[in-house]
């Protein structure tokens, strides 16, 4: 019933609305952050946001109380967020810091998050999404495409595969069974890629959604 929206350059950067009459939304509360808040991820007991806040890095949120959010804790990324994903268990954030690439980072304390390694994925890198098992990102990295990678080990991340569209790759989610990605392309419309072997992803359909 709550959504919690990054609002880029708004006036409040961070908003938690009231979704439980989807006809008529309700602001309730908000957060003016630093920074140009371009992605969000949730907790999984709802209590805690993380905000890919731009200029001012990574944003973490306490939301227990939708009416006051507090900041926690932040932590100056070396280049721009533009989206997050988090592990399961929550001690972990995945960052697509733009042309720093991903940022895996401890967020166990989230008063003081720190960063655990960087992978430059020499594109620019706009979202980012996790496998169920937390063992493989994938990050839209705009002209460079899709980048699959091994973070089982997330002091360690290795490239397992790049699948090269042929737009901007801005956005990426998975499938419930973790099996295909949809990836927003920009001007090439939207593509649907089986990821089943993150080794060797195939395009399965292309959707041209003429923006």
């Amino acid at each position: 019933n709550t959504a919690y929206v990054a609002d880029g350059d708004g006036a409040v950067g961070f908003q938690i609305v009231d979704v439980s009459n989807p006809s008529a939304p309700v602001v309730i509360g908000g957060l003016e952050t630093s920074g140009s808040a371009y992605g969000v991820t949730l907790s999984a007991d709802g209590n805690t946001a993380y905000v890919a806040d731009g200029t001012s890095g990574l944003q973490i949120i306490n939301v227990s109380n939708p009416s006051t959010p507090t900041v926690l804790g932040t932590l100056d990324t070396s280049g721009l967020p533009w989206g997050v994903a988090l592990s399961a268990d929550g001690n972990t954030a995945y960052v697509a810091d733009g042309l720093s690439g991903l940022q895996i980072i401890n967020v166990s304390n989230p008063s003081t998050p720190t960063l655990i390694e960087t992978l430059d994925t020499t594109g620019y890198a706009y979202g980012v999404t996790l496998s169920a098992d937390d063992n493989t990102a994938y990050v839209a990295d705009g002209d460079s495409g899709l980048r699959i990678i091994d973070v089982s080990d997330s002091s360690n991340p290795t490239l397992i595969e790049t699948f090269d569209t042929s737009g901007a790759t801005i956005s990426v989610i998975l499938s419930a069974d973790g099996n295909t990605a949809y990836v927003a392309d920009l001007e090439a419309g939207l593509r649907v890629v089986d990821v089943s072997n993150p080794s060797s992803p195939t395009l399965v359909k292309t959707f041209d959604t003429s923006g």
